[in-house]
């Protein structure tokens, strides 16, 4: 599947600017590579990323976590596997990030979950980053309160 016209439909203002980022950081091409991304232009959006590195087929490593993200969720995950997760939620991690890697597109969805006995609803955009070999080396991910 090409990225060349995927439009995604997103709610969330942030998630809107930083999916326009990504947009023209690929250009006319297909997927931006992860050595073209300039870490000063993250700055709008660091408080609600995590950046997870792709090690070997079906490993997925916490590269970066923001500090909001820690105490929001439970502690800094750097340098874990999302295998150290609950079941759950590893799992629906497992499937997102996978799709995301084979067919090197980007993918949104809404949740909603109880995160210290409130019910909040999320919305996340995890977007791909290629190596030189044209395989996805790094997943950036972001999340965003709707409610």
């Amino acid at each position: 599947m090409s990225a060349t016209n995927l439009a995604l439909m997103l709610r969330h203002p942030e998630l809107k600017s930083l999916y326009a980022k990504w947009c023209d950081l690929r250009g006319e091409g297909e997927v931006p590579m992860a050595v073209d991304l300039d870490p000063s232009d993250l700055r709008p959006w660091l408080s609600h990323l995590v950046v997870i590195k792709v090690e070997g087929e079906g490993r997925f490593v916490y590269g970066y976590y923001s500090a909001e993200y820690a105490e929001t969720f439970d502690g800094d995950r750097v340098g874990q596997s999302i295998d150290s997760l609950p079941a759950i939620q590893r799992d629906i991690l497992k499937r997102e990030y996978e799709q995301v890697r084979a067919e090197q597109i980007p993918v949104s969805r809404v949740y909603t979950g109880l995160f210290d006995g409130e019910e909040q609803t999320w919305e996340r955009l995890v977007l791909p980053f290629l190596a030189r070999d044209g395989e996805v080396e790094k997943l950036m991910v972001a999340a965003f309160r709707l409610s």
